[in-house]
């Protein structure tokens, strides 16, 4: 999908463009709303393999665009697909696996079409893309997706062996992309059960897929399989017929043979009965233990890992940021509210700091993340003098975060950002902050999966404070627990069991209360 997301007024309406916003956002300003915005497609753009594809974009209103940069790109906004300004294409820090294979389309650029073909797809291209158009120190930029497929073999039918008194008859087709849609069916059009099922994926990304049906004595049918690309209005079908004469026929001892398998049969699964009856009463034995030892961990866990409170500190909040629930709640608003441009308000990112800071001790907080995977935010730390008016550096000035988009994670490192895996998405995510062991780490809070560590050393010296950026659909949730405890130890381990041991108010540097150390 392809949507417009301008520099002073966002309106996003699909995750993928947040990529450029997030990478793009930390190295380019903000100005004031221009003249123009980017469109194209509401649907994605469908290329066959190996031929080429044209990806549209244009201005609206269609002004010339000959003096302006035009950027496709990808994941990255240093490192692009094709970059065209002052009126000349760029091929110097090109993605290698786009060159020679790329063309800008400069036909139409004078109405504010600034379109691009991609010579020769491949299934790598498959993806999403982010077409940014800047005029002077105005930009906005889109975001389309590109979707690849390929038709490939007819498929191949061959009869096996006899099987559950028919004969197996197998149908395999090859060099497929997606995974295309297999159809057993007879001489009527009617769709029939398959008996098995496989797929699997070549070295090069493409689908083999293979069904068999077993055909029975006294059809005399004619059957056929059919293979359809789910993406393109192409299928490819072959026709066998089936008659009577290549069945075997009845002979007795054949009959006789078939009577002692039965009694053999049953004699096995008799004996197989006795053995899962006790298999399954040491099972249930196993699971009891096992639930009252996870009983008693979860009781544990529930009164030695209680979460800090923390609340979003209003003054600091970006004017188009709205705080709700107390200061618990922050998602991004149309429009930029009346506020005082004080000295600790953001004015460029649209970011917030909690109002607690923190000196020594041990500490996490957990956030809700919600589920929606298009949703654009930053979590993480910052010292508290960093600078909050202009344009900001993630780390180097002073964050320590992570960042999501379209269900995809990264650690905010230098000089490049750290692509996570996640084996889970996560909903809540649980901010560890340890003065003693010089980390901050953050976790799934769902499944206690370990997302990433960062080490402390580039905030040495500094007050934390907890900190915030919200993008376009996002929004996030506070935790608040009626009453954090703080324990003395700082010794203890960071993970699995970490507890707020000192926290501080906005504006001072005040120890734990005596009355809730252990």
């Amino acid at each position: 999908m392809l949507v417009s997301s301008r520099s002073c007024l966002p309106r996003i309406a699909s995750v993928p463009a947040c990529v450029m916003i997030f990478f793009f956002g930390f190295h380019v300003r903000e100005l004031d709303c221009a003249q123009f915005r980017v469109l194209g497609p509401d649907h994605p753009i469908t290329a066959v393999v190996g031929e080429d594809v044209v990806l549209p974009c244009h201005l609206s209103p269609r002004l010339n665009a000959e003096n302006m940069e035009v950027r496709w790109f990808r994941s990255r906004f240093s490192v692009y697909v094709h970059l065209y300004h002052s009126g000349q294409d760029h091929y110097s820090s090109q993605m290698p696996e786009y060159q020679e294979r790329t063309e800008f389309l400069k036909e139409g650029i004078s109405v504010g079409n600034v379109s691009l073909r991609i010579l020769r797809t491949r299934l790598s291209d498959e993806g999403q893309y982010q077409c940014l158009i800047k005029d002077g120190n105005f930009y906005e930029e889109a975001t389309l997706e590109l979707k690849v497929a390929v038709s490939g073999s007819s498929p191949f039918l061959s009869v096996g062996d006899y099987q559950d008194g028919g004969i197996r008859v197998g149908c395999r087709a090859t060099g497929w992309y997606p995974k295309p849609e297999m159809l057993w069916r007879d001489f009527q059009g009617q769709q029939l059960p398959s008996f098995t099922q496989s797929n699997s994926q070549d070295q090069n990304g493409f689908f083999e897929v293979e069904k068999s049906i077993v055909i029975r004595r006294n059809t005399n049918q004619k059957v056929s399989c059919s293979v359809r690309n789910t993406r393109l209005p192409q299928e490819k079908d072959t026709t066998i017929y089936v008659s009577d004469p290549i069945f075997p026929k009845d002979s007795p001892w054949m009959a006789a043979l078939f009577t002692t398998l039965a009694l053999c049969f049953a004699s096995l699964l008799a004996f197989s009965l006795f053995f899962l009856r006790l298999r399954a009463r040491h099972t249930a034995e196993l699971e009891k233990r096992d639930t009252e030892i996870r009983d008693r961990d979860m009781e544990i866990e529930k009164y030695a890992a209680e979460l800090l409170f923390i609340t979003l500190d209003e003054d600091t909040a970006h004017p188009q940021l709205i705080l709700e629930a107390g200061g618990k709640t922050v998602r991004r608003g149309d429009t930029r509210q009346p506020m005082a441009d004080n000295p600790e308000r953001y004015d460029t990112y649209h970011c917030v700091l909690a109002q607690e800071g923190f000196v020594s001790g041990r500490c996490f907080w957990e956030v809700d993340v919600g589920t929606d995977e298009r949703g654009v935010w930053a979590m993480g730390v910052a010292k508290d003098t960093m600078k909050r008016k202009g344009w900001i550096n993630a780390p180097q000035d002073g964050i320590l975060a992570l960042f999501h988009c379209g269900g995809k994670y990264w650690a905010l490192t230098n000089p490049d950002h750290t692509a996570l895996a996640p084996g889970q998405l996560p909903r809540n995510i649980r901010v560890y902050l340890d003065f003693g062991e010089q980390k901050v780490a953050f976790l799934n809070a769902d499944n206690k999966e370990l997302l990433y560590i960062f080490p402390l050393a580039p905030l040495s010296g500094e007050r934390i404070r907890p900190w915030f950026r919200v993008g376009p659909i996002a929004e996030l949730i506070l935790k608040s627990p009626p009453s954090p405890p703080c324990v003395p130890s700082v010794e203890e381990p960071l993970l699995p069991s970490c507890l707020p041991l000192q926290s501080l108010p906005k504006g001072g540097q005040a120890p734990c209360p005596p009355e809730s150390r252990a």
